[in-house]
């Protein structure tokens, strides 16, 4: 297959060939982008390393052959229990950026979460796709949040996630590695220029889609032309306890707040007035040496008590590691990389297909179990945990 070849979706056979497609597909700069961690990486091996430290607990003859996957989630109605995580810069990914990832998600039964900083305005995305849409919100203030939040409320997104891990950006040493936390400069551009050269299909593709595409907070996020450090800055996002409170009552809907890795922060969370916190340490991006989620999740979810619902981000490859987050207690997970390594491999098509392994794989964790719905998971579907 020539790189410039368009990908069939259907030859992805799990998340870890759609990476190894997708950095086929994607100059090494963005590649590495999306792959990559903070400082030694840690964290972001520890997240998927932490399942396969739990082990199922089946139940035999029981003639479980169809299990549902079917459940709701804030009161929305999904076909799986797998939402697709607000992702900055999706736009650099694929020339279908966020709306071919809003479309992937309403064909498969479930919900995308478009960051602020994706690459395409809540009214684009909101224009070009149907179905049910969050917004993430990142904002150094509230004088700015305020007017994003206002039109995603207006573009009909549902429900507003606040990420709370973004004081200050990690120390994401691929980024600096590869120029793209540098300031732009001819030394910067002919370091580039080589990467996008090898890699011609998508360099063809983000001409055809525009050389630049404007974020909600009306920057623009370019794909060769500035540093990601730059177009990220505003990711960076002190938030209080008190500024969470205050979105809370600025939103008409329900507010989730990721960034979760305690129970101290969970109730404060729920203090606060959040309906859902999502338990994440952002995919090891940032601080370097944060827990692993599924190690934090029984803690939380035993904090909460079933007052507001609790999700999971960081590490899920497999339909079996959605299994097992679910039988903790989590009500969904949520998935970053695997959708976008999909998205840079195929477009749209893609990402529907990670879903749709995803969900292949679910239903036979589920059936080998002998689980019959979703919804009948629990602790005692899984081995003791190991000291």
């Amino acid at each position: 297959m020539r790189q410039d070849e368009p990908m069939d979706a259907t030859r992805i056979v799990n998340v870890a060939d759609a990476r190894r497609k997708a950095r086929w597909m994607l100059p090494r700069v963005v590649f590495d982008y999306i792959d990559g961690a903070a400082d030694d990486e840690v964290t972001m091996h520890e997240n998927e390393a932490a399942f396969r430290e739990i082990f199922f607990k089946p139940r035999m003859a029981l003639g479980t052959t169809q299990p549902s996957l079917d459940t709701t989630v804030l009161g929305t109605p999904v076909t799986l229990p797998v939402l697709l995580a607000p992702v900055g810069l999706v736009r650099l990914m694929h020339p279908e950026g966020p709306v071919g990832v809003a479309r992937a998600a309403t064909c498969a039964g479930t919900v995308s979460i478009l960051s602020t900083v994706a690459g395409s305005s809540p009214e684009e995305v909101a224009a070009g796709s149907t179905g049910h849409r969050w917004f993430q919100l990142y904002s150094p203030n509230r004088e700015t949040a305020k007017p994003l939040m206002d039109r995603a409320a207006a573009a009909g997104y549902e429900a507003l996630m606040v990420t709370v891990d973004t004081p200050a950006l990690g120390n994401r040493e691929r980024d600096l590695k590869n120029g793209a936390a540098a300031k732009l400069d001819l030394r910067t551009v002919m370091k580039l220029a080589p990467q996008v050269l090898a890699r011609p299909g998508w360099g063809v593709g983000m001409l055809r889609s525009g050389s630049r595409s404007p974020d909600a907070a009306g920057r623009h996020a370019l794909a060769i032309g500035r540093s990601l450090g730059a177009a990220l800055t505003i990711l960076v996002s002190p938030y209080t306890w008190e500024d969470v409170a205050w979105i809370a009552e600025q939103w008409d809907g329900p507010v989730l707040v990721k960034g979760i890795l305690s129970a101290e922060d969970a109730r404060h969370a729920l203090d606060a007035g959040a309906k859902a916190v999502v338990v994440s340490n952002h995919g090891g991006r940032q601080l370097d040496g944060a827990p692993a989620t599924m190690r934090v999740l029984p803690e939380v979810v035993d904090a909460v008590g079933g007052k507001a619902e609790v999700m999971l981000d960081g590490g899920v490859r497999r339909g079996s590691d959605v299994v097992k987050a679910i039988a903790i207690g989590a009500k969904a997970v949520l998935i970053g990389r695997p959708f976008v390594y999909g998205l840079a491999a195929a477009g749209q098509a893609g990402v529907e297909r990670v879903i749709e392994i995803l969900r292949a794989d679910m239903v036979r964790t589920l059936s080998l179990l002998g689980c019959a719905k979703i919804g009948d998971l629990d602790r005692s579907w899984l081995q003791p945990f190991r000291p």
